[in-house]
């Protein structure tokens, strides 16, 4: 660091994963992380959401009451399981790390942390993640729980990073070195963001969004670039299945993605969500506007099942260089440096206007 840098940075991390689970489950990442940053001698509390909450992108659910617990995770622990959960807190042993698990959302988990649990302006930095799966490009950066705790940090007037260790097709799950060398590589891309900065006034980063592929590339010779971000779109995200009450209904209707967000799934078989916005299917407007005879016959049930396969792997000659997608699956960590704001676009060219007002 330079000597500028705060020797120990008090660090508050957050996630949409919620708590440890082992390799083999829904948040696998963010336990050697943090204890990544431990080791590395830094002041670092964690509040998490107290289970999966992947693509709930910045929200708060206002109608329901927030609770939590205390999780004392030993330091002998591999993966950060078998910790002993608390309704109170306690003393710390040598080696313990203490998490606090809500009962919310990440962008609540990082409010609470940040204007609740702790005194004001206790932390340097807020890091979110590592979410457990990508989140490159509009289309999961927009839905992304680890994003949206990220950006409610920013709101609150804190330096937010969020941090994404994407799975790659042909290396999952990751073996450990690939876990190593992300937890290293994150940690500098992390501390030299804190010496660069997130700038003042108009020109303010509000959130750096900072993905890593878990490829070879990060243990044998990583990139990391400067990226924007790219524009994509998604179509289906739910199916229909039998109401579990339908006469139909059988155990394997109720689809549902528990490791990790849709971004952590292998690709699915079809492409159907390319992008594209569907078009009609040739008939009149009344019958295009007709809801499927399926719907008609049983009780409205949907699932959530994306049909991402375009997003997820992507044809090559369709990436655009200069954005986090195109980094990513060329090998290279993106760091992407991002408003939380809807920010304005230009009005479409040939509306009629006379300066400022539209003229109907």
């Amino acid at each position: 660091m330079t000597s500028s840098t705060p020797k120990r940075l008090r660090i508050l991390l957050t996630n949409d994963d919620g708590p440890p689970s082992g390799v083999s489950g829904h948040s696998p990442f963010v336990y050697p992380f943090a204890r990544a940053l431990v080791d590395a001698g830094h002041d670092v509390r964690v509040v998490v959401p107290n289970a999966q909450r992947s693509w709930v992108g910045k929200a708060y659910l206002v109608a329901e009451k927030c609770t939590g617990q205390y999780l004392y995770v030993p330091r002998d622990s591999e993966d950060g399981t078998g910790g002993e959960l608390r309704d109170l807190p306690r003393e710390r042993e040598e080696g313990e790390m203490e998490w606090i698990l809500l009962h919310g959302t990440p962008a609540t988990c990082a409010s609470i942390a940040l204007h609740n649990l702790f005194a004001p302006n206790s932390f340097d930095l807020v890091i979110s993640g590592p979410n457990f799966g990508r989140n490159t490009s509009t289309a999961f950066a927009m839905s992304s729980g680890t994003v949206g705790a990220a950006m409610a940090a920013a709101l609150s007037g804190s330096n937010a990073v969020a941090l994404s260790w994407g799975l790659m097709e042909g290396y999952k799950p990751p073996p450990p070195e690939f876990l190593t060398a992300a937890s290293a590589l994150s940690y500098e891309i992390v501390k030299r963001l804190y010496e660069v900065g997130w700038g003042e006034g108009e020109d303010r980063v509000d959130v750096y969004t900072v993905n890593v592929p878990l490829l070879p590339s990060i243990v044998e010779a990583p990139e990391v670039r400067w990226t924007s971000m790219a524009k994509t779109a998604y179509g289906r995200l739910f199916k229909s299945t039998p109401h579990p009450e339908s006469a139909n209904a059988s155990a394997s209707a109720s689809a549902e993605i528990n490791k990790g967000g849709p971004a952590a799934v292998a690709a699915p078989a079809s492409d159907e969500a390319s992008g594209e916005r569907p078009q009609g299917n040739g008939t009149s407007h009344e019958q295009d506007l007709a809801v499927k005879d399926e719907h008609r016959t049983e009780r409205l049930h949907f699932v959530f099942a994306p049909d991402i396969g375009a997003l997820i792997n992507p044809r090559l000659e369709d990436l655009v260089e200069g954005t986090d997608k195109h980094a990513i699956h060329t090998g290279a960590v993106s760091v992407t440096p991002i408003r939380a704001a809807f920010m304005e676009a230009r009005a479409p060219a040939g509306i009629p206007a006379d300066g400022v007002k539209w003229r109907l």
